[in-house]
């Protein structure tokens, strides 16, 4: 059985992967998902790293501890904005 820190390994690793396009689509597929669970916990962990590891400012969205999915966002010049 897998661990919030297995799962949040693999999707460090997926997120890597992807372009600035891609990560940003992908957070917007999770704005007002009402899911829960330790997949979905880690993932969104995993996404919020992957912001501070590129270097995002994403002050209109969340800090060091915390992202809001209540909306979508755009990135314009490493700045993330509501939609």
């Amino acid at each position: 059985m897998k661990t919030g820190l297995d799962y949040f390994t693999e999707f460090q690793k997926q997120l890597e992967s992807y372009c600035d396009v891609e990560l940003i689509n992908r957070f917007n597929e999770e704005a007002n998902n009402g899911g829960s669970g330790t997949a979905r916990y880690s993932f969104l962990a995993a996404l919020h790293h992957e912001f501070i590891r590129r270097g995002y400012d994403y002050s209109e969205i969340g800090d060091a501890n915390s992202l809001s999915f209540k909306h979508k966002v755009t990135l314009e010049n490493k700045t993330i904005k509501k939609v």
